[in-house]
């Protein structure tokens, strides 16, 4: 038993550590930060100005320490970009996520019933059709692909839909319609195969 917890624990370990070095590591070969986040036209003494004030130029390990070190005593900096703590972005990102999957979620649970149910009353019909369609879709479509496709379509093609923001129903459009595939698509064939073997044993 203890040793299985101990592989666990390992397991775990890794699993934390493995992220954090990855990201630590991989965003220091995107180049210079001064040059990425000040503007093209900053003079030397701006950007040297810069790292010194965000710690880049410190030895590596020094910054790596601090990168895993203030973290753990809930210290998570600030955000370069916006100029404001970091915790304090996150939380208003996560506020903003979470209604994005409550209302998703929602849907879901209202679609799969509706389709399930007629695909089990009507075999053949179109919702039949369509369960094992978007079952396959669900399945297969990576989220990420299905968002960069679904954005160059219809927000930067077609120009049906915003590009970002949060403020009104038409920027919760596109991010809930590509969230809601994949939930659908795995559900919705469980919930037809559930209904017909209930009326096949009612």
């Amino acid at each position: 038993m203890s040793s299985f917890i101990r592989k666990r624990a390992f397991a775990n370990l890794v699993s934390l550590l493995g992220p954090v070095v990855m990201v630590f590591f991989l965003s220091r070969l995107t180049g210079d930060s001064a040059s990425l986040f000040l503007p093209v036209d900053a003079t030397e003494q701006m950007r040297e100005e810069f790292r010194q004030l965000h710690g880049f130029n410190d030895p590596l390990l020094t910054q790596f320490g601090r990168h895993v070190w203030d973290p753990l005593h809930l210290d998570f900096g600030a955000s370069i970009r916006r100029a404001r703590p970091a915790i304090d972005v996150v939380l208003e990102a996560f506020v903003w996520t979470l209604q994005l999957a409550v209302i998703t979620m929602t849907l879901v649970a209202v679609a799969v019933i509706v389709v399930g149910l007629l695909a089990a009353f009507r075999a053949g019909g179109l919702c039949d059709r369509i369960a094992p369609l978007t079952s396959l879709i669900g399945a297969s479509g990576p989220d990420f692909w299905v968002a960069i496709v679904a954005f160059v379509v219809f927000s930067v093609g077609l120009g049906w839909l915003t590009t970002s923001g949060t403020g009104t129903v038409w920027h919760r459009i596109l991010p809930i319609a590509v969230l809601f595939i994949r939930p659908f698509g795995l559900i919705v064939q469980a919930v037809r195969g559930s209904m017909i073997s209930a009326l096949s044993s009612a």
